[in-house]
C-alpha cells in the first residue's frame, strides 16, 4: 500500500473547561466521524499535550474561548509556539459573537469560528472540511519531504561521482608524470595551477557551477596526449624541425582519442583537442577561430600559457608581471579570446594568489 495513503484516523483535541461540553462534543464527533478524541479542561492542560514530544499531535483542535485563568485566545497563542502545532487548524467555539472577537480568533491562529449554541450539522461539516484540508496538507508535506530526500540522495550520488572523476583525472595526470611522459618543466604544481586558473576564468565568465566544475576538473588533462609522443622529442632542447613539430602537434588528437572513450565527459575531450587553437584561426589541429573554439578550450589555452609565462622552465626564467601582461595584451584577439583576457586583467590579484599558493618546490 502507498505509504502516503496509509493515514491513521485523525485525532481531535477538545479544550473546554465545562465537562458537559467536552462530553457532548466528543460523543457527537465519535458518532459521525472516524476519529480519536483527546480532552483538555484548560489551556494549561492543552499546553501539556504539546510538551509531550513523543505524542502524535492532533489533526484538529476545538477550542473554547471563555475559560478561567487562560482564555482560548491566550491558549491558541501558547499552543502555536510549539513547532508540532504550527500547522494544526484551530476552530474556536464560543458564545461570543462580536466581530472583534472573530478577528482576535483569527489573529490567534484560528481557521474557523463557530458560535454557541452551535448547529450540529454545521459543526460536523466544518470539522470534516478542516480535517480533509489538514490531510491534504500533510500529504503534500510528505510528498515534498520524499522529493527533498530524493534530491538530497541524488546530490550525494552526484558529489560522489564528481569526486571519483576528480580523483581519476589527477591520478591519471600524476601517473603519466611519474612515468616521465611529461616534459620535466610540467610539474604537479603546474597541473594544480592550470586547473585553478581555468576554474577562475570559467567562474568569472559566468558559465555556471556545473560547467565551471567540469573545466576545473578536466583542465589538468589538456596535454594528456603527450603519452603518445616519444620521450626524446618531449625533452629535446632547442627548436623542433618541421617534421618534429608535426609529430608534437599530434598530441592533441591522441589526447582527444584517449578522452573520447566511454565514461569521459565531452568537455575533457574538447580541452585536449582544441586547447592549441587560436582566436585568429592560426592554431592547430583544426584551424578553428573565434567562438567556434569551445569555451573550455579557450579558457585552458589562456590558463596554460599564463602559467608557462610566469613560471621557470628549463629554457627560461619566469617572466615579470609587466612582461606577462604585455604579451597577453598583445595576443588578445589573436591567440586568445579577448573577453577572457579582459577577465584576466580584472582579476590579476586572484591569479597571482593562485600562483603564489602553488609554487614549484
Amino acid at each position: 500500500m502507498d505509504k502516503i495513503n496509509s493515514i491513521p484516523a485523525p485525532t481531535i483535541l477538545i479544550v473546554d473547561d465545562v465537562s458537559e461540553n467536552r462530553k457532548l462534543l466528543a460523543s457527537l464527533l465519535k458518532e459521525n466521524i472516524t476519529c480519536r478524541i483527546m480532552l483538555a479542561k484548560s489551556g494549561r492542560d492543552a499546553q501539556k499535550v504539546f510538551e509531550n514530544r513523543d505524542m502524535i499531535p492532533p489533526s484538529l483542535i476545538l477550542l473554547d474561548v471563555m475559560m478561567p485563568g487562560m482564555d482560548g485566545f491566550e491558549t491558541a497563542h501558547l499552543i502555536k509556539q510549539f513547532e508540532m502545532a504550527r500547522d494544526i487548524p484551530i476552530i474556536f467555539i464560543t458564545a461570543m459573537n462580536d466581530i472583534k472577537d472573530k478577528v482576535r480568533a483569527f489573529d490567534a491562529g484560528g481557521v474557523d469560528f463557530i458560535s454557541k449554541p452551535f448547529n450540529r450539522a454545521e459543526l460536523l461539516a466544518r470539522v470534516d472540511v478542516h480535517l480533509q484540508l489538514k490531510q491534504m496538507t500533510d500529504q503534500l508535506k510528505e510528498k515534498n519531504r520524499l522529493l527533498n530526500d530524493q534530491a538530497a540522495l541524488l546530490q550525494t550520488l552526484v558529489d560522489e561521482k564528481t569526486e571519483k572523476l576528480e580523483n581519476m583525472a589527477f591520478c591519471m595526470v600524476s601517473a603519466l608524470e611519474s612515468a616521465n611522459f611529461y616534459n620535466d618543466t610540467d610539474t604537479g604544481q603546474h597541473i594544480h595551477r592550470v586547473a585553478r586558473y581555468s576554474g577562475l576564468l570559467a567562474e568569472k565568465v559566468g558559465l555556471g557551477k556545473d560547467l565551471t566544475d567540469k573545466i576545473r576538473l578536466y583542465a589538468p588533462l589538456h596535454d594528456v596526449g603527450k603519452v603518445g609522443i616519444p620521450d626524446t622529442l618531449l625533452k629535446k632542447p632547442g627548436k623542433y624541425t618541421p617534421e618534429e613539430f608535426e609529430l608534437m602537434k599530434s598530441h592533441v588528437s591522441i589526447g582527444a582519442e584517449m578522452l573520447g572513450k566511454e565514461g569521459f565527459d565531452p568537455v575533457a575531450r574538447n580541452i585536449a583537442l582544441y586547447h592549441h587553437e587560436k582566436w585568429s584561426g592560426k592554431g592547430y589541429l583544426k584551424g578553428l577561430s573565434g567562438e567556434r573554439i569551445p569555451i573550455e578550450a579557450r579558457i585552458v589555452a589562456l590558463a596554460d600559457v599564463y602559467d608557462a609565462l610566469t613560471t621557470a622552465r628549463s629554457y627560461k626564467a619566469p617572466f615579470s608581471q609587466e612582461k606577462t601582461d604585455r604579451i597577453l595584451e598583445e595576443e588578445s584577439g589573436s591567440h586568445f579570446d579577448p573577453a577572457l583576457v579582459n577577465i584576466y586583467f580584472k582579476n590579476k590579484d586572484q591569479f597571482a594568489a593562485i600562483r603564489n599558493r602553488y609554487q614549484d618546490v
